[in-house]
């Protein structure tokens, strides 16, 4: 193939490898929130995919001195891309397991910056984690025909790594005059830096999120128990929702969402509630409302001993549903 049948080919088939980057970047996306994940934290850039433009898949195909490709066309494998960076080296496996599971394509794992570390474990370069993706049959995306065995490439970088990856690819590798040995001395001093702060940041996340709720995706699965009763989704849980449900932590267990399930079901006036209340206040729009109104039934006890915000809250949400405050 010569580079104006490269060219004619890559015009007819762009749109077609842009819907598929478009299908794996949404499926990835889909599947993180459905696992319980809040896209706009645990992501920390938008993962839209990519499609290499002409000039830039012309000069990969045939004008690259560390390059040699038998059928350039088909052997480029990132002729689309998304690329997913996340805050903690512990999160890219949840990516990864993602990709390793769905069922719409065929995966092949290019590097692994784990891999690489144990293989040149005195070495402090580029990491990252790759992988590519074919489509495992004809598929329709966006009203376009993706073809079986189409490739995309996926990077997945925390984000120290994708800072190290954006100044060493721009101002190392595309630099325009010959680096010297002390730059590339730096470059690799601040990858080993960049590794041992991934480390510390991973270890301090663990010590935070060690909760029962945050274990067994509570949060989530409080909004969809929400969703179900009030006929709408929630907020975005607010700082109030967290702190209530550090402080009750230890109440919840595996069996807990079925309890208050069962309970939501038994008192269909809670919902008749919440949904009065979320004209005129914010807090009835988030899902931990359940929650506490679980607890003024339950629990009530506990929960005067050890609420955590204005008391206030409980007051009102106990006049909401006939419930008495006092001790006995």
């Amino acid at each position: 193939m010569n580079e104006q049948e490269l060219l004619h080919k890559w015009s007819e088939e762009s749109p077609m490898y842009d819907a598929w980057g478009s299908f794996v970047a949404s499926t990835i996306c889909e599947s993180l929130k459905q696992s319980g994940k809040i896209l706009s934290s645990f992501l920390k850039q938008s993962p839209e995919h990519r499609i290499k433009d002409a000039p830039s898949l012309l000069d990969k195909a045939f004008y690259r001195a560390n390059k040699s490709y038998e059928n350039p066309y088909d052997d480029i494998e990132d002729k689309v891309g998304c690329r997913f960076v996340v805050l903690l080296v512990d999160q890219i496996e949840d990516l990864t397991s993602i990709i390793r599971s769905e069922q719409s394509w065929i995966y092949k794992e290019c590097r692994h910056f784990q891999t690489e570390r144990e293989k040149e474990p005195f070495l402090f370069t580029y990491q990252s984690v790759h992988y590519v993706v074919r489509a495992k049959t004809d598929l329709y995306h966006n009203g376009l025909l993706v073809k079986a065995g189409i490739a995309c490439e996926i990077q997945i970088r925390t984000l120290l790594q994708h800072a190290y990856a954006e100044l060493t690819h721009d101002a190392v590798y595309k630099a325009k005059t010959l680096v010297e040995p002390d730059v590339h001395r730096t470059v690799a001093k601040s990858m080993a830096l960049i590794e041992t702060t991934d480390d510390f940041f991973s270890t301090v996340n663990t010590r935070l999120n060690s909760s029962s709720s945050d274990n067994l995706c509570f949060q989530y699965q409080l909004d969809e128990l929400y969703e179900r009763y009030i006929g709408c989704g929630p907020l975005q849980a607010q700082k109030s929702s967290i702190v209530i449900l550090d402080e009750f932590d230890h109440l919840i267990d595996e069996q807990f969402l079925a309890k208050l399930d069962k309970f939501l079901n038994k008192k269909s006036y809670i919902a008749d509630a919440v949904r009065l209340g979320c004209s005129s206040n914010p807090f009835y729009s988030q899902s931990v409302i359940l929650f506490v109104y679980f607890l003024i039934e339950k629990k009530k006890n506990i929960l005067l001993r050890d609420w955590p915000l204005n008391i206030s809250i409980v007051e009102k949400l106990a006049v909401d549903i006939g419930a008495s405050l006092d001790l006995y």
